[in-house]
């Protein structure tokens, strides 16, 4: 493998690594027949966060998608209940800035060479990650059948909120059972 083969495998890997903002997971059952369903609702969800009315709408109309997507239809007596948790918290990290110089001389050491290795800065930053539960529930058999689960930092960007929960929940769905129908 030569240097310019090599360099391009590590940025590749590097600039994938970086698009990953958010880890997803999924199970389901294995014995539940998915094509056999014909309507879902959504349950009201369950929150640790308070969360806008805009973003409870974006929510659920980007589950209501990926439902519909897949072949269901909304109905008020349904197959299936999907069940929407949000869970988050706040962390906080420590980082030092460390001030390693070399100086000629100072007031400690007035001749030859020194090093300062002090702590000149401590940063603190706090951040919030939260995650996103998606439970897909046999309404007749009172069973779960497909859990979605999506974790990771919350951004809170002012602009394309909608955009980023329908590209969340698009992701979290790639991985159900029963694909999306052309």
């Amino acid at each position: 493998m030569n240097f310019k083969s090599l360099s391009f495998l590590i940025i590749l890997i590097i600039s994938l690594s970086a698009c990953k903002s958010t880890d997803i997971y999924s199970d389901f059952d294995p014995s539940a027949k998915f094509d056999s369903y014909s309507n879902f609702m959504v349950l009201q969800h369950m929150k640790s966060v308070p969360l806008k009315e805009s973003t409870l709408k974006s929510l659920h109309s980007s589950i209501n998608k990926q439902m519909t997507q897949r072949g269901y239809s909304e109905n008020k007596s349904p197959d299936l209940l999907v069940k929407v948790m949000i869970k988050a918290e706040t962390k906080e990290t420590t980082s030092l800035q460390r001030n390693d110089n070399f100086y000629w001389g100072s007031t400690y050491y007035p001749y030859g060479w020194g090093v300062n290795t002090g702590v000149s800065k401590v940063n603190y930053d706090t951040h919030t990650e939260g995650t996103v539960i998606i439970d897909i529930i046999d309404r007749e058999k009172k069973q779960l059948i497909w859990q979605g689960r999506a974790s990771g930092a919350i951004k809170n960007k002012k602009k394309n909120k909608a955009e980023a929960i329908d590209k969340l929940i698009k992701n979290m769905f790639s991985t159900y059972p029963l694909a999306p129908k052309k």
